[in-house]
């Protein structure tokens, strides 16, 4: 522990003597001359209309306005001789400088004169030295979308995985970091987002795929931070409606999907923002209902309980009422409130509170004929952020943040653990290529994560060159998890009871999982953003500190303290001689757990970690720059790899066992070079050329075999072993709009590669008899070529926007089925993944239609739909054909059910259309 506290002492150090910059804000800066002169004028006041914020030029005519939200805004120009300017349309984005300079004209003191400059936002940013996407609310609006998912997958150098999961540079799903207002709601379980964040309350979407900056962490593929709406000075509001189905001509792969009904799937959505107390107290609050039926259905043939089911000691019929049941359905409530307390002209407080609940049913195949019988998932999460803003001086201020974040997810059927409708596991054992005709799923999984965060950030604009901030924040997790197959009740002659009653595991077997950890971490960073004319610089300093709370088996070789193996570890030496005999192996002498617990385990250690982060752009003239950026990213292993089997519970069965939890895990990490160039070629036209390189190192994977004491029983244990990189190149075109349109194209060409796409895949190897991975092959989600493209054509009152992408086959590994009359046998040996599926294209468009119904009153018809195409696009394939609709089983299973070879989840969504209204009103 001296070490550590070594370590930070000398960061506390750092940061006082660095500097950095504020990513949830960004400023204004430019300089005021006279326009026939061109001299420099000294304190001319420069606003910031409607905020409050504002400033004056020094001796060199120079000013700065910090800590500006991103929005659109008109900034003034006042001085006393001379005309009002307004430059109007002047964005502020995130972590960005926005340069204004204005030349203003002498006037005679008594006009009430103003002269007002329309603002063009720079299509290339010179102080942007990583790579990294921005999306406005005024664009969002624009696109055809249901989600921010959809947004994010639209960026250079971002996939989705066939499981839904989303890439950034080749990294695994949980490699990003999901923020709201620079505030994490990434859930440290499996690092996923906690909770839902709707388009519409969206300020500013932020994809950071470059090598993000020192105050962001525990992420190593990517960011994306969320700035949130706030009240404005005005009241206005708006509520959208719109509703539709999936329509599809793929009778052969969906059920039901010819029947289409307007009203299946629905959203109701809106928000309302303006002043309780003008000037000095603001609200937005926002609330969505969404609901989707789903695409998958199954047919009702038979119910959970079987053919027959008990009434009153008798058996009766029971069948399905062949009906059709959703089995991928979706249901959803969201909402977010946000208060803005301006307390005096140096001191804001202000409150976001976010919420979402979802219920989701998720296809499994084995009971599309007893579609009741499986499981469906609930989660829910809320996040209460507060935040005071204190301006301490002239462009310096410090903002002090509590967070307090709570995600819960349950799977079950019924939720009771002893509801009577569960059947005996006997009811799923079926022969293969055949639907389940009864059983109930038996599992109970229930798990929470709960997190404190306290964070402090002080930002400084030192001079005309020097934007500083260093920063500290300290998170406290609290972990719950239960997982529990139910399993017959037993009576008292020992059997199990008739008709089946379900009863719940003792929690020392591996059919009852179930513990609570308490992990805590502290980071702290210091960085630099030098704004020369000639050059920007970025360089910054993390430190990061990760106490699991965990504990390990001093013995690997008998690490499970509930049934232990070694005959010391179960009896006690009665007479001291080293040695158990068998008059103290009686039960009467055995060990309590309590008595293990003072000598089986070691304590975790604290890890800590350094990572330097530096970036440089080079203006090499007024409308193009090459930048350079170079980072080291360290990320805490997901929570459920530290923990989920952490106990060891073994039993008596020969073979390879787990893979267990390692709370001793060490951080991953990637080291990420990035070089690029932005280029203006006209005034509405730009492009980004970006090549990077990342090396991947410390990737979770699970262990080789560890024997226990007793012959032919091992197990194995997550462990930081796999390594990966990826490389590629980017190119983005984008035209702003104008002349009535405009669009944005971009290609990826990228390889990712790796020794394992998940930490399980090693031991599935193990199993299979397979020599530790040591090569490279591609990783599940490895997309060589991706190209996204999206046009909008419109005009004041109405729009049209299409949304495009098509990307080649992600790789799987094939398999050869051999004995065409003795049954099917696969010839183990087959490179992974050295296949292709076949590539994926899709298109999506929005069009609209705007009435002025009232003076601040505006009325919007429009029409959504998802896979225009109806593109039969396949995210899974059988690996002995490469196929998703054809499978040499097939010739074998001469008896399979019909339907059985027909995996609808092995395809996208299909076309689903969508009519709708939005109302909007502004006071």
């Amino acid at each position: 522990m001296k070490k550590e506290i070594k370590i930070f002492a000398g960061l506390i150090f750092i940061l006082f003597v660095t500097v950095g910059f504020a990513q949830n804000t960004g400023k204004i800066a430019g300089k005021v001359t006279d326009e026939k002169t061109a001299e420099v004028l000294i304190g001319v006041n420069i606003l910031i209309e409607g905020t409050g914020l504002g400033a004056a030029t020094d001796m060199n005519g120079e000013y700065i306005i910090v800590n500006v939200p991103p929005k659109t805004y008109n900034v003034i120009a006042k001085y006393i001789g001379y005309a009002n300017t307004v430059t109007r349309n002047v964005h502020v984005g995130s972590g960005s400088t926005t340069k204004i300079d204005f030349r203003i004209t002498q006037t005679e003191i008594t006009l009430n004169h103003e002269v007002v400059i329309t603002a063009k936002a720079p299509l290339v940013v010179k102080d942007m030295t990583s790579t990294e996407a921005r999306i406005t609310a005024d664009q969002i609006k624009e696109l055809p979308l249901q989600n921010i998912n959809q947004l994010i997958t639209q960026q250079a150098g971002v996939s989705k995985g066939s499981d839904g999961g989303i890439h950034i540079r080749g990294g695994r799903s949980s490699e990003i970091s999901y923020l709201v207002n620079g505030v994490s709601i990434t859930d440290d379980f499996n690092r996923t987002q906690a909770l839902s964040v709707e388009t519409e309350s969206i300020q500013e979407l932020k994809v950071i795929s470059g090598t993000f900056n020192a105050e962001y962490g525990n992420a190593m593929s990517g960011v994306v931070n969320i700035v949130t709406k706030s009240g404005g000075q005005n009241l206005s509001g708006n509520l959208e409606i719109w509703s539709g189905d999936y329509v599809s001509n793929h009778t052969d792969i969906y059920k039901h999907i010819n029947s289409v009904n307007p009203f299946a799937n629905y959203n109701f959505q809106g928000f309302l923002n303006g002043p309780l107390i003008p000037d000095k107290l603001n609200f937005f609050v926002s609330a969505r209902r969404f609901f989707d039926g789903g695409y998958i259905f199954g047919i009702n043939k038979y119910n959970p309980q079987g053919r027959a089911s008990w009434v009153d000691g008798f058996l009766v019929p029971n069948p399905g009422d062949n009906s059709f049941v959703s089995m991928n359905s979706s249901s959803k409530w969201s909402g977010q409130a946000t208060i803005d307390w301006k307390i005096t002209g140096d001191l804001k407080f202000k409150v976001d509170a976010f919420g979402s609940s979802e219920a989701n049913k998720f296809y499994n195949h084995m009971y599309q004929w007893n579609p009741n019988g499986s499981s469906s998932a609930k989660s829910k999460g809320y996040s209460l952020f507060g935040t005071f803003t204190h301006v301490l001086f002239l462009n310096t201020f410090q903002e002090l943040t509590f967070a307090y974040k709570n995600n819960n997810y349950a799977t079950h059927l019924y939720e009771n653990l002893f509801d009577p409708r569960y059947v005996s596991p006997d009811s799923a054992l079926i022969a293969g290529y055949h639907f389940l005709t009864a059983g109930t799923d038996l599992n109970h999984f229930d798990r929470s994560t709960k997190s404190a965060t306290i964070k402090w950030d002080l930002t400084s604009q030192i001079d005309n060159i020097n934007l500083a901030k260093v920063g500290v924040q300290a998170q406290f997790d609290k972990l719950f998890y239960e997982n529990i197959t139910l399993i017959p009740a037993l009576g008292s002659n020992g059997q199990q009871l008739i008709p089946f009653v379900p009863s719940v595991p003792v929690t020392d077997t591996p059919q009852h999982d179930k513990f609570e950890r308490n992990p805590y971490s502290f980071s702290a960073y210091a960085q630099d953003k030098i704004e020369f004319s000639s050059v920007i610089i970025n360089f910054g300093l993390r430190f990061d500190l990760f106490n699991p709370n965990g504990k390990m088996p001093v013995d690997a070789s008998d690490p499970d303290i509930n049934n232990p193996f070694k005959q010391e570890n179960t009896f006690r030496d009665l007479n001291s001689d080293g040695k158990i005999s068998l008059d103290e192996q009686v039960d009467g002498n055995k060990l309590t757990v309590a008595e293990r617990e003072k000598y089986w385990y070691k304590k975790t250690t604290i890890k800590t970690g350094l990572s330097p982060r530096f970036g440089i752009s080079y203006p090499i003239t007024d409308r193009g720059i090459i930048r350079f950026s170079f980072g080291i990213f360290q990320q805490i292993p997901d929570y459920s790899q530290l923990y989920i089997g952490d106990e060891f519970k073994l039993t008596s069965t020969q073979g390879i066992q787990g893979s267990f939890g390692n709370n001793d895990l060490k951080p991953q990490r990637t080291t990420i070079y990035e070089i690029g160039l932005q280029q203006q070629f006209t005034e509405e036209i730009a492009v980004d050329v970006t090549a990077y390189y990342r090396d991947i190192r410390d990737w979770i994977s699970s262990s080789q075999a560890i024997p226990t004491v007793v012959a032919g029983i091992s197990y194995s244990k997550r462990i930081n072993r796999d390594f990966a990189n990826a490389r590629g190149v980017t190119l983005s075109v984008k035209k702003r709009f104008a002349d009535y349109f405009s669009f944005g194209v971009d290609y990826t060409f990228q390889i990712a590669e790796g020794t394992n796409s998940s930490p399980e895949q090693e031991f599935f190897s193990q199993q299979n008899g397979a020599e530790p991975t040591r090569y490279l092959t591609p990783l599940d989600w490895d997309q060589t070529h991706t190209l996204n493209g999206n046009i909008y054509v419109g005009s004041g009152d109405w729009g049209a926007s299409i949304i495009a992408a098509i990307s080649t086959g992600q790789p799987y590994t094939p398999e050869v089925t051999a004995g065409a009359y003795s049954g099917r046998n696969i010839i183990p040996g087959l490179p992974n993944n050295s296949r292709r599926k076949p590539l994926i294209a899709n298109v999506d468009m929005q069009l609209h239609k705007d009435f002025s119904i009232a003076s601040g009153l505006n009325v919007q018809l429009f029409l959504k739909v998802f896979n225009l195409l109806d593109a039969k696009n396949p995210v899974t394939v059988y690996g002995d054909t490469g196929k998703p609709d054809y499978t040499l089983q097939q010739k074998t299973a001469t008896n399979a059910d019909a339907g059985w070879f027909v995996y609808p989840n092995y395809y996208s969504m299909p076309r689903s259309i969508y009519f709708g209204t939005k109302i909007s009103f502004t006071n």
